[in-house]
């Protein structure tokens, strides 16, 4: 009895592939004639293989560290650092010009009430603090908008920016500086009561990202990676 097998690309799953000659391990290489990219059935190196990358980011947004995820999945660190270093899209910090502009020109019609605080962590040591400002809808708990850096008037300004497409007419916040001077008075109220819903969500971030935790030896070496993970939890 004959048996066949068909092939597609693991890339665009066609199937009009060629043979692109084989690795030094001896493996069979494959070329897409309508995508032009190059892959192989089978890998040597577990890293390679898919639902690999998908693993990794599972892993980081379960409380897994760098070096957890990699004895977990039998790889690397590097190769984890290496992916999460490639996810800098979910950060609307690093939105080019052309999406942000898009999302400026968005007119959100529903009008809402929204809750802002600011949380930190550090890289490398305490000394370079990083804090994530975001901003969550009051009603439903979801996040509008966020942003990565200092405890720095500027740094509000980025996510006052973020989140002048939302037609929100008023703000909860804590005593923070920045909050009175840019929101206007008529719209802010300074209130613990009324930040609870934020202040929670606060502690999901540390409970779920190991490097957020306030004691723990997991802690961010690299800026891109730090913003990306969280980013890629919101």
């Amino acid at each position: 009895m004959l048996h066949t097998t068909s092939l597609s690309c693991r890339y665009c799953s066609q199937n009009d592939l060629a043979k692109n000659g084989k690795t030094s391990k001896g493996v069979q290489r494959w070329q897409c004639n309508r995508c032009k990219k190059y892959f192989q059935l089978a890998y040597k190196y577990i890293a390679r293989k898919q639902g690999i990358k998908e693993k990794i980011i599972e892993q980081t947004l379960n409380s897994s560290g760098v070096r957890d995820t990699g004895r977990v999945l039998g790889i690397i660190k590097d190769t984890v650092t290496s992916v999460l270093k490639k996810t800098q899209k979910a950060n609307p910090y690093f939105l080019t010009t052309e999406e942000k502009s898009k999302i400026q020109n968005l007119e959100i019609e529903i009008k809402c009430t929204s809750e802002m605080d600011e949380f930190w962590s550090y890289v490398q040591n305490k000394t370079n603090q990083r804090w994530t400002w975001y901003a969550i809808d009051k009603k439903s708990g979801c996040i509008l908008a966020w942003h990565n850096g200092k405890r720095q008037d500027k740094d509000f300004l980025v996510l006052w920016e973020l989140l002048k497409p939302f037609n929100i007419e008023r703000y909860y916040t804590d005593d923070w500086g920045s909050y009175s001077k840019y929101i206007p008075s008529h719209q802010h109220q300074i209130s613990k009561d009324e930040t609870w819903k934020i202040e929670r969500k606060n502690l999901n971030f540390r409970t779920h990202i190991k490097r957020l935790n306030r004691k723990t030896i997991c802690f961010s070496k690299n800026e891109t990676i730090h913003d990306n993970v969280i980013g890629l939890y919101i």
